[in-house]
């Protein structure tokens, strides 16, 4: 029984995995989606996936001739944030790696806004790709994608109070957009957590079924 567990348990014991996790919670992808998204070779992604769905992680689905890879349910995403929750109360390595990523945008801790905080005021800027947004996304959201922020931040109404999130805390997407629109005048914050986060624990309607 606990042998079989630890298969459970080990399936996710990888830093590559967990990163591929994190993607698929906000949608299914291919695996040349994913390899393109993550950096990794298409024979590396293959050999993760295969190796989550063997425990019953991810699950796929085909079309014509490609397959997709999505979490097998939110309790993946449970099991992530619970992972990640214990990490970074207890090790301190864990909690100083996400300081030393994050720094390049302000820190983990600045240019952020709580979800809670957020209200229907403020304009929620989705900074994902826009396939992730279509899979699902905060209410109200609207989809402008990091690398099309140069060109579309005319969008964003003139003297609106900006929260913007990506897909979770580990993500620094939505506070390089921060930092972005702040360095241009504009109040802008980053949501300190993301889907994932809202997936592993069913406190937001993400409007899509994921």
């Amino acid at each position: 029984m606990f042998e079989s567990l630890a298969k459970v348990v080990k399936a996710m014991a990888n830093g590559r995995r967990l990163e591929l996790i994190e993607l698929l919670a906000q949608g299914e992808h291919s695996v040349e989606a994913l390899a393109r998204m993550s950096g990794m070779g298409m024979t590396t992604v293959s050999a993760h996936l295969q190796t989550m769905k063997q425990t019953g992680l991810v699950r796929t689905r085909r079309e014509r001739t490609t397959i997709y890879y999505r979490l097998a349910g939110d309790e993946v995403a449970e099991l992530y944030l619970a992972a990640k929750r214990v990490g970074l109360q207890r090790y301190p390595d864990l909690r100083q790696s996400l300081v030393e990523y994050m720094e390049p945008v302000g820190g983990p801790y600045t240019l952020t806004i709580d979800r809670s905080a957020v209200t229907s005021e403020m304009t929620v800027v989705d900074v994902r790709p826009r396939e992730e947004f279509d899979a699902g996304h905060f209410p109200g959201a609207i989809s402008i994608p990091l690398d099309e922020l140069e060109d579309r931040f005319g969008e964003i109404p003139v003297g609106a109070e900006v929260v913007l999130y990506c897909r979770g805390e580990f993500c620094r997407l939505a506070r390089e957009a921060a930092r972005w629109l702040c360095d241009r005048g504009i109040d802008a914050k980053a949501m300190d957590e993301g889907v994932i986060e809202w997936r592993g624990t069913k406190e937001v309607d993400l409007g899509v079924a994921l």
